[in-house]
């Protein structure tokens, strides 16, 4: 009997609750796909999901992993997709951390053949919501300045380079000095302390000849999100894409009237649904910037079976760009 092997959650908890299993090659259903994974990307929002934190009564058999890239093998009846196509695959349900994964037939795209497996999974989800922060919600311009909280991480060093790649003037935060080297490497031209809130205001100010900036890319939130809301330029745009600080963040909306600002967030899967078009869209135009090299990913790949110390890594802070799994 064919098998598979992937990470399941035995109990909500520490790394340690996650277990590498072998188990029966799992059958699509009717509208479903099998997908045999070539790569598996890893984000924040899955150490939320191992301890239970990441949706309200959430069930066990919710695993880490929602992105996936590799190849249909199987497809269950009234699925309209051609076995053998290669395609990045979004795993809402969870349980990406595996070689073979069922994944519903309206949550894979195709991309090329051209790009390696890690490249392309660190573009699709990281990718795709740094590219709708910045041209859907962030609507940036030439001549815009932008600042990038969390610069260093997956979706912040995209979002830099696609700013930048937008003709912006990007500044960034990050947590210690290798962080914020990464963000100057980027192509941020100030890289600030994350940590120093009290200071964060006056430097966008000075840094942006006081005016402010026109974007602010909020991954962190927390005790970052007063400061930058108040170096904020008149009609500027807030785009929160994330809370890693886990922190609330709250402010009087009467203060944005007088500066004609906006705050506003989005998950992706509002995007899709509301526009069949995406993401495919946003994932080919991301994968045509990586061929180009206008679009450099920061990725590393690692063994399957050693997502629990990329676990750790990302509750340490000590991560550094985006980790893909290798089945």
């Amino acid at each position: 009997m064919p098998t598979s092997r992937g990470f399941v959650l035995e109990a909500f908890g520490p790394p340690e609750v996650l277990r590498l299993m072998e188990r029966e090659l799992p059958t699509p259903g009717a509208g479903e796909v099998l997908v045999g994974v070539e790569a598996s990307g890893v984000n924040f929002g899955d150490t939320m999901i191992r301890r239970g934190e990441y949706l309200r009564d959430q069930s066990l058999s919710m695993a880490p992993g929602a992105e996936v890239v590799g190849r249909i093998e199987t497809i269950g009846p009234n699925t309209d997709v051609t076995v053998g196509t290669r395609v990045a695959g979004w795993v809402e349900a969870g349980g990406g951390y595996a070689d073979h994964v069922v994944v519903p037939a309206h949550r894979v795209y195709p991309v090329p053949e051209d790009l390696p497996a890690a490249a392309i999974v660190a573009v699709f989800l990281q990718g795709t919501t740094a590219y709708y922060a910045v041209h859907r919600f962030g609507r940036v311009r030439p001549g815009e300045a932008v600042l990038v909280h969390g610069g260093s991480g997956g979706v912040g060093g995209l979002t830099i380079q696609l700013a930048v790649a937008a003709g912006a003037r990007v500044l960034a935060t990050a947590g210690s000095e290798t962080k914020r080297a990464l963000c100057l490497e980027y192509g941020a031209e100030a890289a600030y302390d994350s940590h120093d809130v009290d200071a964060l205001t006056s430097s966008v100010r000075e840094g942006t000849g006081g005016r402010g900036c026109d974007v602010v890319v909020d991954g962190v939130g927390g005790p970052l999100f007063m400061p930058s809301l108040r170096a904020l330029a008149a009609c500027g745009r807030y785009v929160v894409v994330g809370s890693a600080s886990q922190a609330p963040a709250t402010f009087d909306a009467r203060h944005l009237l007088p500066r004609s600002q906006t705050v506003c967030g989005f998950i992706l899967h509002h995007i899709a649904e509301a526009d069949p078009a995406e993401p495919t869209r946003a994932i080919q135009h991301l994968c045509d910037l990586v061929r180009s090299g206008s679009l450099r990913p920061r990725y590393e790949t690692i063994p399957l079976d050693q997502a629990p110390d990329v676990h750790r890594a990302i509750e340490d802070r000590t991560l550094i760009g985006k980790i893909v799994l290798l089945p």
